[in-house]
């Protein structure tokens, strides 16, 4: 685990960030951090918060996980498969949602990779495969709706991912034809 080097003042500057209720409050105490430290100290802050936001997500995963062996009868190889959110996954996820029409957000379901701030928007896994299937251009099926009554598995195509398919296929055309499909 990467150890942080954290000076007192940027520990002291972070904990006014974190508690901080509205965002204005946290860009003020970044401003006054980086006034007071220096450019250097606050990009070294701000690095050092990722690596602490690494490590908090990373100790969530572990202790689901832990939780699930323990608690269930799941064996550890199955826990290990949880798809869990991360700080990656969540970049990642906040351009998937992007290629969804801002008139369409609301059709997606709660709990859609393509729905901004969701587990499956936020989890590095999850956004991989549907990158992988974007490009292949197969099916990613909706885990929320047309769920088959027998099997459980999913049937009807993601809302979604619909409209991040016709995104990148517009986004390919342009990119071997220009945007006005002129080479």
């Amino acid at each position: 685990m990467t150890q942080l080097n954290l000076s007192p003042q940027a520990r002291q500057a972070l904990h006014a960030v974190v508690f901080a209720e509205e965002r204005e409050a946290r860009v003020e105490a970044l401003l006054r951090f980086g006034t007071e430290a220096g450019a250097r100290a606050l990009l070294e802050m701000v690095a050092d918060l990722v690596t602490l936001a690494d490590q908090v997500i990373d100790n969530g995963r572990e202790h689901a996980v832990d939780l699930l062996i323990q608690e269930t009868d799941m064996h550890p190889y199955s826990a290990e498969k949880l798809n869990y959110p991360s700080l990656k996954g969540a970049l990642v996820g906040l351009e998937a949602a992007e290629r969804v029409p801002a008139h369409a957000r609301d059709r997606v379901c709660p709990g859609c990779a393509y729905r901004p701030g969701s587990v499956a928007n936020q989890c590095f896994t999850t956004q991989t495969d549907a990158d992988c299937v974007l490009e292949s251009g197969d099916a990613f099926l909706c885990h929320a709706r047309g769920l088959d009554d027998v099997t459980d598995e999913p049937t009807r195509p993601c809302i979604g991912h619909a409209y991040a398919a016709r995104q990148h296929a517009k986004d390919c055309m342009e990119d071997h034809h220009g945007p006005e499909g002129a080479a």
